[in-house]
C-alpha cells in the first residue's frame, strides 16, 4: 500500500484492487439453493404435464361412455 494511505490519519482506503476479483458471501451461499429450486421446477413441471394428461384421458373417457 502506498504511504500516502498509509499516513493519513482517520481515513481507511476502501477502494477493491482493480486486479482482484470481488465476490459476495451471499451469491456464494444462494448457488445450492438455486440448483435445489431449479430441481424442483422441474419436478413440478413433470408432474404438471403428468397430471393434465391423465385428467385429458381420463375427461376422453368419460366422453365416449355417454
Amino acid at each position: 500500500m502506498p504511504k500516502y494511505y498509509l499516513h493519513q490519519t482517520g481515513k481507511i482506503p476502501t477502494a477493491v484492487h482493480p486486479f482482484v476479483k470481488q465476490t459476495s458471501i451471499r451469491e456464494d451461499k444462494q448457488q445450492p439453493f438455486l440448483n435445489l429450486r431449479k430441481m424442483i421446477r422441474g419436478w413440478q413441471n413433470i408432474a404438471s404435464s403428468t397430471y393434465r394428461k391423465i385428467s385429458l384421458a381420463i375427461a376422453r373417457l368419460i366422453r365416449n361412455e355417454t
